[in-house]
């Protein structure tokens, strides 16, 4: 049987990720098969953006499936371009993103004759995605069933080689985890008086529509019955920062512990144990899991789960809902947000080296439109960017949890934007993430997207520097950059921006960038000294 063309094996991924309502493709085209795949998106209305780097073209293809529930692409070239696009499909492994990596290769026709850029791709890829395999255009179903794959609970990355010569391409296939519901849940349930629910990435990777769903049925519930709600860092907007049963994040770190030690019963809703600190999970309450698919890592909490229920998530939380018992006063959550706040406002407040990091968020909270989004990148910010912007609704705050990549933000703002191109987006990110994602500020002009990039500016790896033991971890090297001025470097890629050294200048900051309908940047001078004092607080 002749080769299938590589423009036909295009139509195939292309049109089957339309199918299922992929609407972004991102990456660095480098020819060959890269182009199919991009002529492909453009007939089939699948909007193509060019990006500085495979990494931020993979990590904005998780993110636009997040928001989507349909699969972002990202495409790269074989070799350099492949492997730069790792970091992004395991990002998307962890975070549960749906999105298709698609790359040219050596084929397997070539591989005995070409050595050049040559590896193999679908090893490399296999650890980091849910499948990786090659598409030969011979069944066209198998690119259809590749792509269904990534939209199985939990959803992820798939890989994909475009090689016409390939001759025994593996077949992707996903079944949804099997329902088990013990029959003693409903007894657990409700002997509870003190119960806290915990909500997880399980819930805002639901498709749209279910996710309201379970959303509405989770706030119901715990506005009737005042049970706390803990929500992990993915999960924040679930229960809205205005309401009075909500407690605040969970992290598997200190600041939960007086919350969860108050509890007679801790119930995970679509809660992951990807999503929380290599801890030990110390709770004397019974725990229960409830969630759309089997966890590979139940063991994580050791002899306290009590019970597991695998199944639709909408049928699960109604059978909560209508078995839950609460003794706690209205109120409770709100007590425990607080005390959080306050300990991320832990340190020195009255200093001339710079803001504190908590007096940055929330500034920016307080002048962003009710509705924005934030996307947080992983460094010491995240400690108060995530428990301190104020959210309402789910997908209002994106961050890297489970995998905690660097540069993060500035790419997840862009797809975010492109996604909700009505509402405002505020990028959080350090120097150190920044200084990684520096060529998407060009993106980010080239688009003229609505979005404000805030550096929190040290010259530090904050959250590293916070950890290292000077007497036998090296010395400040290690974790000092010299002083950077990203207001210049944003200026040089197009964009409008800003230094801000204290908080008369980042209001004045905020609004100008506000009133800017394009993209923007705010450095803002950071003093590093209170992030010692939040971390304890928050995570020893």
């Amino acid at each position: 049987m002749s080769p299938v063309s590589r423009q036909m094996i295009a139509e195939q991924i292309v049109g089957a990720a339309a199918r299922v309502g992929s609407a972004w493709a991102f990456g660095v085209p480098g020819g060959g098969s890269n182009l199919d795949i991009a002529g492909a998106c453009d007939r089939h209305g699948i909007r193509f953006i060019l990006t500085h780097t495979e990494t931020a073209a993979a990590l904005m293809a998780g993110v636009t499936g997040e928001l989507t529930g349909a699969p972002g692409i990202a495409l790269a070239t074989r070799g350099p371009g492949a492997a730069s696009a790792a970091n992004g499909v395991a990002n998307a492994l962890l975070e549960r993103a749906p999105m298709v990596l698609v790359t040219d290769c050596v084929t397997e026709e070539d591989r005995p004759r070409v050595s050049h850029q040559r590896f193999d791709q679908q090893a490399f890829f296999a650890p980091v995605a849910l499948a990786s395999t090659a598409v030969n255009g011979l069944d066209s179903s198998l690119a259809e069933s590749a792509v269904d794959a990534t939209l199985v609970q939990p959803p992820g990355p798939v890989h994909l080689d475009v090689d016409p010569s390939a001759t025994h391409p593996a077949r992707v296939s996903r079944t949804p985890s099997e329902q088990v519901i013990p029959g003693s849940l409903a007894d657990v349930l409700a002997n509870a008086r003190h119960p806290v629910i915990v909500v997880g990435v399980g819930v805002v990777c639901l498709p749209p529509d279910q996710m309201a769903s379970v959303t509405s049925v989770i706030n119901d519930l715990a506005a009737r019955s005042h049970v706390p709600v803990l929500t992990t860092y993915k999960a924040r907007g679930v229960v809205p920062d205005g309401a009075e049963y909500t407690a605040g994040v969970i992290t598997g770190a200190t600041i939960e512990r007086h919350v969860l030690h108050a509890a007679d019963l801790i119930i995970g809703i679509g809660f992951d144990p990807v999503e929380l600190l290599p801890t030990p999970w110390e709770y004397p309450a019974p725990l229960i899991l409830t969630g759309e698919w089997a966890l590979d890592d139940a063991d994580f909490f050791g002899e306290r789960l009590t019970a597991t229920a695998v199944g639709p998530l909408q049928n699960l939380v109604e059978t909560i809902a209508s078995t839950l018992n609460s003794e706690w006063p209205e109120g409770t959550g709100r007590h425990f947000s607080l005390q959080l706040q306050e300990a991320c406002r832990s340190g020195n407040r009255d200093t001339q080296m710079g803001m504190h990091p908590a007096d940055v968020v929330e500034i920016v909270s307080d002048q962003v439109p009710s509705g924005a989004i934030a996307t947080v990148d992983a460094g010491a910010h995240m400690l108060v960017a995530v428990p301190l912007f104020h959210v309402e609704d789910p997908h209002h705050m994106l961050v890297s949890s489970g995998y905690a990549t660097m540069g993060f933000a500035v790419p997840a703002a862009i797809a975010a934007s492109l996604v909700c191109p009505d509402r405002r987006v505020v990028a959080f990110t350090g120097d150190g993430g920044a200084g990684m994602v520096l060529g998407e500020l060009e993106t980010l002009a080239r688009l003229g997207l609505p979005v404000v990039v805030v550096v929190f500016n040290d010259s530090l790896l904050s959250l590293i520097a916070v950890k290292q033991r000077p007497e036998d971890q090296g010395g400040p090297e290690i974790v000092n950059y010299a002083t950077t001025d990203f207001a210049m470097v944003a200026q040089g890629c197009g964009m409008r921006s800003w230094r801000a050294r204290s908080s008369g200048e980042l209001k004045e900051a905020m609004a100008l960038a506000l009133e800017h309908q394009g993209p923007s940047l705010i450095d803002v001078v950071v003093d590093p000294s209170s992030y010692s004092q939040i971390y304890a607080a928050l995570r020893e």
